[in-house]
């Protein structure tokens, strides 16, 4: 792996090119592939990802439409309609756009793909706003390119969409996935999707699936909670909810890989889908903390680093080995400890669940009203999108 070369300290934060990227091959080394958060980018740059994938800094990328959205607005034309109807045009046009970009970045990262066998190297697309099977199949097939993941909520309507998507050969994301109880309705969804492919006669082991499990969320929705005490126990525990429930989730996952299910359907050449870690960056004083990506080590998940949080990792990241697998019951005291703090888990995630929906909603509904600006501008001037 080649060191990123170019970028002093003194240039500002999220920048393209990072120094110390021997911290990131000590996650390599560990088993922890490395996928960049796209949400937080300005605007799509394939060039960048390329820098970062030919350095070995990055093996994935996660896109929504936030950086769409971005670059439209950026471009000084005018947003309309924000108050009223969106248009199929505005609707397919937001979709061509991100197709567009996801074919690009799955052409950078296609060599990391062919590499690992297939294993790494993915492109999570979010379909939407409407995330069913026609929009998840409508997107795969606009992208056209064998390591697309078409990125699918977790709720019930998602979890339906991605055993419609599983079956027809079209690899998944499903996401947020809060907890124990929700990763289970994942991996039933994951497993349904695969047997209907065996029935249909696919090639199992060409299907690719990921549950992407968020940490910042969980802790500043405990953490508020937390806040109503006064009390020194529930002070100290600020900061404790996400990486508990992190690592229950991967116990649960364990569990599966380990049973029966799962050992059917390996039997009949299928790949164990993957635990990704999102939302990876943690607030504080001196820049992103990087305690979530040093407390999730763990052989076959992938982390998601936005590019601060990346150069955090690879400045003063300090990835100590599997600190997830046989945490378990250590984890479950944690969240026992919250519930009598008055941070309960299932409430808690629940709300985060309707609150995760919410916003999945407000960045597509920020997309569209972009898109049908410039649809608007472009029909006034006589041009188009693009």
């Amino acid at each position: 792996m080649r060191r990123a070369e170019g970028r002093s300290h003194g240039q500002g934060k999220g920048s393209d090119e990072v120094c110390g990227a021997g911290i990131i091959s000590l996650l390599a080394d560990q088993g922890v592939s490395r996928w960049l958060d796209g949400a937080e980018w300005q605007e799509p740059n394939p060039r960048r990802l390329a820098r970062l994938v030919d350095d070995g800094l990055i093996s994935g990328l996660a896109l929504g439409p936030e950086p769409l959205t971005r670059s439209l607005l950026r471009r000084g034309r005018p947003v309309r309609g924000t108050g009223g109807p969106v248009t199929a045009g505005a609707l397919r046009a937001a979709e061509g756009l991100l197709a567009a970009e996801g074919r690009r970045a799955c052409d950078v990262l296609l060599p990391v793909h062919e590499r690992t066998g297939g294993r790494d190297g993915h492109v999570a697309l979010e379909a939407g706003p409407v995330a069913d099977t026609a929009t998840a199949r409508r997107l795969a097939r606009a992208v056209d390119r064998p390591n697309v993941l078409v990125a699918l909520p977790a709720g019930p309507d998602g979890l339906a969409a991605a055993a419609d998507c599983l079956a027809e050969g079209i690899g998944v994301d499903l996401g947020p996935v809060l907890s124990p109880a929700h990763y289970g309705k994942a991996a039933a969804a994951w497993l349904d999707g695969l047997r209907r492919a065996h029935r249909a006669g696919r090639d199992l082991s060409a299907i690719r699936a990921v549950v992407s499990v968020p940490l910042a969320p969980v802790d500043a929705a405990f953490d508020e909670r937390l806040r109503s005490s006064s009390s020194e126990a529930a002070r100290m525990m600020r900061g404790e909810a996400a990486l508990a429930s992190a690592r229950l989730v991967f116990h649960s996952h364990e569990r599966l890989l380990a049973g029966p299910d799962w050992r059917e359907l390996a039997a009949l050449g299928a790949r164990p889908h993957r635990v990704r870690w999102t939302d990876t960056a943690v607030r504080a004083p001196g820049g992103p903390g990087t305690r979530y990506v040093d407390e999730l080590v763990v052989r076959g998940a992938i982390t998601t680093l936005g590019p601060a949080t990346l150069e955090a990792v690879a400045e003063r990241g300090n990835p100590r080995g599997d600190a997830v697998t046989g945490r378990g019951r250590a984890a479950a005291r944690v969240l026992d400890s919250l519930e009598i703090l008055g941070a309960p888990y299932a409430p808690t995630v629940r709300a985060l669940a309707s609150r995760a929906a919410a916003l999945r909603s407000a960045r597509w509904n920020a997309l569209l009203a972009a898109v049908s600006g410039v649809l608007g501008a472009a029909g006034a001037a006589g041009g188009r999108i693009g």
